[in-house]
């Protein structure tokens, strides 16, 4: 445990710095569905759908956007900034967020740090749903997939068929549409290796960021991490438990560990999501 403590200590030690400037980013139009090119993408004029979230749905879900009080946009702005450094000095383009249990705050992180990379001015970001237990990234954006991740799986649908843009630049969403039975069998086979370069793929500077199950509810996130280059580890003061932790960092033993996000914590000036 004494590892575990130094790291959580050193994590918030450094969590003062900041950094990066926002884009175009959210707009209070209603809800709609359309094809908008983004050839600034791939160059290869690449077509995603895209629909504009629901501002008020965001805010009860905790998701950044265009009303987000600075208090709560700066402290992903902290985080993308930090995690952006540890990435160009490793090399590293993709990422999976995961915690020991549910309820830690693992989606809404993931969400909100893709978006904050996508409103950076250098980055782009590619978020995958792939906690297909239960998938909740597109209702979190009150947004109804026709095809998602399980697609690509199980009916060998294509990256681009199933990615969308929620109405802003830097961002495009790949999300898992119903849960998948069996779905750690299919995510530990060379189909995975496959999505993760082709997310990369999707722009020269894209970001890949991967929502997982839980590491210690089911074998999904276990079964896929080798895929990406690290890990963010998504903690909750009060409710993730030492054990816990200890558990998970045993079955990351030979993972990259990019960082710890502690969520909801009681210090002040910290990363304390909401």
């Amino acid at each position: 445990m004494d590892k575990i403590t130094k790291a959580l200590k050193r994590a918030r030690l450094n969590r003062i710095s900041q950094g990066g400037s926002p884009n175009k980013r959210f707009t209070h139009e209603p809800y709609i569905e359309k094809l908008t090119p983004k050839s600034d993408w791939s160059g290869r004029n690449e077509v995603f759908a895209e629909f504009t979230p629901d501002t008020l749905l965001l805010e009860k879900n905790r998701i950044l956007n265009d009303a987000s009080r600075e208090e709560i946009v700066q402290p992903y702005k902290v985080l993308r900034t930090r995690l952006l450094h540890i990435l160009n000095d490793k090399g590293w383009s993709s990422v999976a967020i995961v915690s020991p249990t549910k309820d830690d705050g693992k989606t809404t992180v993931a969400i909100n740090l893709s978006i904050s990379i996508g409103n950076s001015m250098q980055n782009r970001a590619v978020l995958l749903d792939l906690d297909m237990l239960t998938p909740s990234i597109h209702s979190l954006y009150g947004y109804e997939p026709v095809n998602g991740l399980e697609d690509y799986y199980k009916n060998k649908l294509e990256l681009r068929d199933i990615l969308v843009s929620p109405n802003l630049d830097g961002l495009v969403i790949a999300p898992s549409a119903r849960p998948l039975q069996g779905s750690s069998e299919y995510l530990s086979t060379e189909k995975s290796q496959q999505l993760i370069a082709e997310a990369k793929s999707v722009s020269g500077n894209s970001i890949v960021l991967v929502d997982l199950p839980p590491m210690l509810v089911s074998d999904d996130a276990i079964s896929f991490v080798p895929y990406v280059d690290a890990v963010l580890l998504v903690v909750r003061e009060g409710v993730t438990s030492k054990l816990d932790v200890q558990r998970t960092l045993e079955m990351l033993t030979d993972t990259n560990i990019a960082g710890v996000v502690i969520n909801d914590s009681l210090e002040p000036a910290t990363l304390g999501y909401y």
